[in-house]
């Protein structure tokens, strides 16, 4: 038998495999640190929105709660800090108590694997309208995400 045909499907299966230890899968999203909430989205003991991250390579998709919108991006150099972002268009939500129809709602998050099952950044949420001016406003946070409960910590 040739090495060619040995190596060829060697190869190939190797190109699907995930060289990052960050685990797939859902993930609850938790504020550590309010740095801006301009809109008055994160009022005491709201939670943030969740997501889903699923890997392929180096690139990283995030099915993210707010709007169901899709966050794409790819692991640095390095491979343990990773970018996402995505925006959603003609977006109706609430903002600063009042009801805003946005022409777009952008988000974009840094964040550095902890472990396989938890990793830490930076939300940034940024409502985008012609008027009113109480509807254009950011939000941007500090957070930790975990997955399962199986923190770091727990998880030695």
């Amino acid at each position: 038998m040739s090495t060619h045909r040995v190596l060829l499907p060697a190869l190939l299966a190797s190109l699907g495999c995930n060289s990052f230890i960050q685990n797939q899968g859902p993930y609850e999203l938790e504020p550590v640190e309010v740095l801006r909430d301009d809109c008055n989205l994160l009022t005491p003991g709201t939670d943030f929105w969740d997501g889903s991250l699923l890997i392929s390579g180096q690139v990283i998709r995030m099915d993210f709660d707010l709007l169901d919108m899709q966050l794409v991006g790819r692991f640095l150099a390095g491979g343990e800090k990773f970018t996402v972002d995505g925006s959603v268009a003609n977006a109706k939500v609430t903002a600063n108590g009042q009801e805003c129809l946005l022409d777009q709602v952008s988000v974009h998050i840094d964040a550095a694997t902890v472990c396989e099952s938890e990793f830490t950044g930076t939300l940034r949420v940024r409502y985008e309208a012609r008027r009113p001016d109480s509807c254009v406003c950011e939000l941007w946070a500090k957070f930790n995400a975990v997955q399962d409960s199986l923190t770091c910590a727990a998880n030695p």
